[in-house]
């Protein structure tokens, strides 16, 4: 007869599962650290490339974003039977006169504010050296003398300095010809690619997903609809939120009597594609051109609507607009626009939050599928949502489960007998 053995101990089993959960956990964390490291030196190769072909950046970029904004009309009119190309057609001319009914609104005003701006450089220069000595008289420079217009047109009208102006323009005369290049290149290329695109991009796309691996291929559609969503509501958000800072800008302005109110607004509006430049810049320069007015009252006013269409900004309309996007924190926003500055110029700017946001749902949707072993859909409401929003989400997703329990615990239909009647008609498969 065999001896028996021993069962093992329950410490020891208890030992052997948590060395288990725990080097599952480990593991987790590796793959999802590796996976990380390796979409951000996609990322990088992605720069370093963009970076040897910088003349393609700007048509690029435009045309992404004119992707992204004249889409959604083509896919609605595709919906209502009318063919993609006709659809095209239509959304680029509505963009058209959209820009032209713009230019007849905005033009003559912008024309005329500008003539004059010109007629009033002198002054304006005049006053601002006033409040300049006064500024330095007050904290112990005024020893310090700022040359007035009369001086400082003196200097440009000296022949040796024109001489010296013309060699240094004739000197940047490629930089200046290369950029006139690029800026057509941006708005008779850009918008030709945006087109050919729109027209293939049910094509593209079916192409695109059978490169994909099929073990992979669901979840990297999903991760690239998530993409998609969070970057195109931003784009086309961003460019509404601008729209809206530069009207209420303007109009501000534009109340209070401010010079050059429509400029001033319509600047602040553009630079608003940048998260939270727009308004501080137009109140800057309106402060400014209070103060050089020679008007104090003006400029603190000025200063007031720049804060208040700041507000206004934070926490209504973009709130409201760019619900669809990804949340990045303020601080984040800054940090990466500084870094996107001092990697890329402007064009870094412009893409820092894009980027960033896109950088966050991978991530984000690699660690939380890989290392804390959520799903795909709750990856993404975590990603998508803000706090108060998956708050919500939360409570009406137990809500219809507590619903879906108390049905289960019912009576059945042969248990209630007649009793039920009203509830079978009631039951959606019946109705």
């Amino acid at each position: 007869m065999e001896p028996q053995q021993s069962p093992a101990a329950p410490e020891t089993v208890a030992s052997q599962d948590d060395r288990v959960e725990l080097w599952s956990i480990v593991t987790k964390a590796g793959i999802g650290a590796w996976s990380i490291v390796g979409v951000l030196a996609l990322i990088w190769v992605g720069i370093w490339i963009m970076g040897r072909a910088q003349i393609l950046i700007a048509p690029v970029v435009l045309s992404v974003a004119l992707i992204y904004v004249l889409n959604p009309i083509v896919h609605r009119l595709e919906h209502l039977g009318v063919p993609r190309i006709i659809g095209g057609l239509a959304a680029f001319l509505l963009l058209i006169g959209v820009i032209i009914l713009l230019g007849f609104l905005v033009v003559p005003s912008v024309r005329e504010q500008a003539q004059a701006f010109s007629t009033d450089i002198p002054a304006l220069y005049d006053n601002m050296v006033d409040q300049v000595e006064s500024l330095l008289d007050n904290v112990g420079f005024g020893d310090i003398e700022v040359p007035s217009y009369d001086k400082v047109q003196e200097f440009i009208d000296d022949p040796d300095n024109q001489d010296r102006f013309i060699s240094e323009i004739t000197g940047r005369l490629g930089a200046v010809t290369s950029g006139i290049l690029e800026a057509i290149l941006v708005f008779f290329v850009a918008p030709v690619i945006a087109f050919y695109v729109i027209i293939d991009l049910p094509r593209i796309r079916e192409e695109s997903v059978e490169l994909i691996p099929p073990a992979s291929r669901d979840e990297v559609v999903h991760v690239s609809r998530n993409l998609g969503h969070a970057v195109g509501g931003f784009l086309r958000g961003q460019v509404l939120v601008a729209l809206i800072v530069g009207v209420m800008t303007s109009i501000g302005f534009a109340i209070i009597g401010l010079k050059f109110w429509l400029i001033i607004g319509m600047i602040a509006g553009f630079l608003n594609i940048i998260p939270f430049v727009g308004p501080w810049v137009g109140g800057g320069l309106g402060f400014m051109v209070g103060l050089f007015d020679g008007d104090l009252r003006k400029a603190a006013l000025a200063a007031l609507v720049a804060l208040i269409v700041q507000q206004i900004d934070n926490n209504f309309v973009s709130p409201t607009v760019l619900r669809a996007t990804v949340r990045l924190h303020p601080a984040v926003v800054i940090l990466v626009l500084l870094l996107g500055g001092a990697v890329g110029g402007l064009w870094g700017v412009l893409l820092a939050v894009p980027v960033t946001a896109s950088v966050k749902i991978i991530a984000g949707h690699l660690w939380r599928t890989r290392v804390l072993g959520e799903s795909w859909d709750e990856a993404s409401d975590a990603l998508m949502l803000d706090p108060d929003e998956r708050t919500t989400f939360i409570k009406k997703l137990r809500r219809e489960s507590d619903f879906e329990l108390e049905e289960a615990d019912a009576p059945s239909a042969d248990e209630a007998g007649s009793a039920t009647g009203s509830h079978l008609d009631s039951h959606p498969d019946n109705n």
